[in-house]
């Protein structure tokens, strides 16, 4: 199931290659580029353990974001997340 949504800047150039094979190979551009992914990342990553420390580390976050050792300030992570 897809969860993640991203927006992808790309040159023309790229843009009209991926027009092109999304209609020769009768997929879309998203579907392009996620078997792009999985061909070129997923291979190099393997099961190096890289899974289980992200979701450990997922883990982590939600555990401190739910019961945190100290106050969380709400105001100061709206302010950041407003620079970008």
């Amino acid at each position: 199931m897809l969860t993640r949504r991203t927006n992808v800047l790309l040159e023309e150039e790229d843009y009209l290659t991926l027009v092109y094979l999304s209609r020769r190979e009768d997929k879309t551009i998203g579907e392009l580029i996620r078997s792009a992914i999985v061909k070129t990342y997923k291979s190099k990553v393997g099961d190096s353990g890289m899974g289980k420390s992200l979701k450990s580390s997922i883990q982590n976050g939600w555990r401190l974001l739910v019961n945190p050792k100290k106050p969380l300030a709400y105001k100061a992570l709206i302010e950041y997340g407003r620079k970008y």
